[in-house]
């Protein structure tokens, strides 16, 4: 399948509140049970295994309502991570659907190729099915923006664009209780990128320390690690107490 990039309806601006309400519903259903949450955890876990730092500043980015960084955040602290999370969104309306959030939760109002922070700003920045709606040398900028504001690593998480889940998404419009999802998933799918695409953008942003990781289902993770660190400290728990979700 090749890459097809293309404007997202959710992108546009011109979704009512309850279309945007009901797409954020799908899409925490996607990041629920299809990989978006155990994908951040296994990602994080890849991070404390390298850098061993606690407690940590998380920067979300493209958080929508901030379901996602709110439920990783609930399960860190049941394992004894303390994390803050700043959630940072381009519409002031996605952010709202969320709110009153958790403690813990800041939310941000920000274009993601012009964060307002100052270099170093955030130990992690984790970004989940966001970086396919960028393209070529906006792609790249992307995530050198990303890399500008994180200490230690970005963390991203999105679909892998293959002809299965595609056809599967299809094939299972009941699903979505959304127009919008069924339209959005199809696009998102088409404009994903794969891992070898991946390791070109990460070399292209001038990256030479990075991983790609497969991810179940249909799910790829890239890690940009800003500089070669050593665990110091031993994170509380096995790692394998926190890359999976519980429930």
């Amino acid at each position: 399948m090749r890459r097809n990039p293309s404007v997202e309806l959710l992108d546009s601006g011109l979704l009512s509140q309850d279309e945007i309400r009901s797409n954020l519903d799908d899409l925490w259903r996607i990041n629920r049970y299809l990989g978006g949450v155990s994908g951040c955890l296994r990602l994080l876990a890849r991070a404390f295994r390298r850098t061993g730092g606690r407690p940590l500043r998380v920067l979300e980015v493209g958080a929508g309502d901030g379901r996602v960084a709110g439920r990783v955040r609930q399960i860190l602290r049941r394992r004894g991570i303390q994390v803050d999370f700043f959630t940072l969104d381009y519409r002031l309306k996605h952010l709202q659907l969320g709110r009153p959030g958790p403690e813990g939760i800041h939310p941000v109002v920000a274009n993601a190729l012009l964060l307002p922070f100052k270099e170093g700003s955030f130990d992690l920045v984790t970004c989940n099915l966001l970086l396919h709606h960028f393209s070529g040398n906006e792609a790249v900028g992307f995530l050198g923006a990303l890399g500008s504001v994180a200490r230690q690593a970005v963390l991203i998480s999105d679909i892998k664009r293959h002809w299965f889940p595609y056809l599967l998404f299809r094939a299972t419009p009941w699903l979505w209780r959304s127009d919008v999802s069924r339209r959005d998933g199809l696009a998102s799918i088409r404009q994903a990128y794969i891992g070898p695409e991946l390791k070109e953008l990460a070399s292209a942003a001038g990256f030479d320390d990075f991983e790609v990781h497969r991810m179940v289902p249909f799910r790829l993770g890239l890690i940009l690690w800003r500089k070669q660190t050593a665990a110091s400290t031993r994170v509380q728990g096995s790692n394998s107490k926190i890359s999976g979700e519980n429930s």
